[in-house]
């Protein structure tokens, strides 16, 4: 994606979070359809998080030479308090995190777009990422996890049939 559209894509993706979490039936957005999908509000909250995190990551990489972090996966508990979050609460959390990426982008120097951090995953590998490639990965998220948790795209994981 083109950097000038970043934050704009950003904050589009928020309106999109605020206008399906506030529509949507309470008791849809807080059912977990099949082990290893989560509920709506499981989604949006993790999106919530990944800008809140990718925000500060990226801060971090202005400040330090190839910084390591590892990857973000929030354990079984914090999956499971997403679940007692408001819709609106999440919303305005979800905007705010957005807002603030956003003004990250807005206030990148040309050449700090470039900048690299590490991603150790463990098991699941090392991998670099510069800032324009955090920044996309973000807007991806948002927008990725929003079609997840509205059904638009079907779920990868079928539970076992008996």
């Amino acid at each position: 994606m083109e950097r000038d559209a970043l934050g704009t894509q950003l904050m589009e993706s928020a309106d999109s979070w605020r206008t399906f979490l506030m529509e949507a039936d309470d008791s849809y957005l807080r059912t977990v359809p099949a082990p290893g999908v989560f509920s709506p509000l499981q989604y949006g909250a993790h999106v919530r998080d990944i800008l809140r995190v990718y925000g500060n990551r990226i801060i971090i990489m202005l400040e330090e030479d190839h910084p390591v972090f590892p990857q973000f996966n929030p354990d079984e508990g914090i999956w499971d308090s997403y679940n007692r979050l408001g819709r609106k609460e999440l919303a305005d959390d979800l905007e705010t995190q957005a807002q603030r990426l956003a003004s990250i982008f807005d206030n990148l120097e040309p050449g700090q777009w470039s900048l690299t951090m590490i991603r150790d995953g463990g098991t699941d590998g090392v991998y670099k990422f510069t800032v324009v490639g955090l920044a996309n990965y973000a807007v991806h998220e948002a927008h990725h996890h929003l079609l997840d948790a509205d059904g638009t795209l079907a779920a990868t994981i079928t539970p076992a049939q008996d």
